[in-house]
């Protein structure tokens, strides 16, 4: 939409790398969203050697295995400098899991190697530690969030605002010790034992990364399944760029939603880890 009667303009990076735990249906979601509601959408799939078109309204990045990231980071930094001119400039990106690493400073393997980020968010992330797979649920500021967390790394994002408190989950940076994927609140609300758990109170641990129109995290689910409020506020976002509003849901949009609830409120109540 950088004109008017132009499309709304999504720009999916790498969908064939990082395409990992269903990431791709997050655009696909916020196209629905936004075509149910009579906005045209251009959905622009970026690959390895491809130029970024002249416009773009949303950025979109998924997830994938760290022989995805040593592959495609390459092509990551052949775009870095328009990547980080679009974000400067107030454009909604969503990156997820590995995506969301590549697009930061540094990513320092489990070997050691390091690898240089777009530097599109100010964040870095060490590939160690034991991988958390299992439900995840995020306090935020659009209310509960719920996915699935599955990574063995860490993340820091030095004091930028995170997406929210952890309540079941990792997040960020594990405590110390085996087991350290579940707080207190969780091991409460699944029923479950502590244990081999690590016992945190559920807000010393954050996750994710939320500064003005960058959203960073390892929500997988997609994430945008079950937690319609954040695809709304990326939507919202990229059409307030060009003075438009986002129209109201339609009904099948509200139906979605009051399913999505239900998920939620599902998950959230009693949350499940391997």
């Amino acid at each position: 939409m950088a004109e008017h009667g132009e499309p709304l303009r999504i720009l999916h990076l790498f969908p064939t790398t990082l395409g990992l735990n269903g990431e791709s249906g997050n655009v696909d979601i916020l196209r629905r969203r936004a075509e149910s509601r009579g906005v045209e959408v251009d959905v622009v799939r970026l690959e390895a050697g491809d130029q970024l078109p002249a416009s773009v309204d949303l950025v979109f990045i998924g997830s994938g295995p760290v022989s995805a990231q040593v592959q495609t980071q390459a092509a990551v930094l052949a775009v870095a400098a328009p990547l980080r001119e679009l974000a400067a400039s107030g454009v909604p990106f969503l990156a997820v899991g590995a995506g969301f690493q590549l697009l930061g400073e540094s990513i320092t393997l489990a070997d050691g190697t390091g690898l240089t980020g777009a530097a599109v968010f100010p964040v870095s992330t060490v590939i160690a530690g034991e991988r958390v797979v299992g439900d995840f649920v995020v306090e935020s500021r659009l209310g509960t969030l719920v996915g699935f967390e599955n990574r063995g790394s860490y993340i820091d994002i030095g004091q930028a605002a995170p997406i929210g408190h952890v309540v079941y989950g990792r997040g960020n940076v594990a405590a110390t010790g085996p087991g350290a994927g579940a707080s207190a609140a969780a091991i409460a609300a699944s029923g479950g034992t502590a244990e081999g758990t690590v016992l945190v109170a559920p807000d010393s641990r954050v996750e994710g990364f939320w500064v003005d129109n960058l959203i960073g995290t390892h929500l997988h689910g997609p994430v945008l399944a079950n937690n319609p409020a954040l695809a709304e506020w990326l939507l919202e976002t990229a059409l307030a760029r060009h003075g438009a509003a986002l129209p109201p849901a339609t009904p099948d949009l509200v139906e979605i939603d009051r399913r999505a609830s239900e998920a939620r409120a599902t998950i959230a109540a009693a949350p499940l880890s391997e």
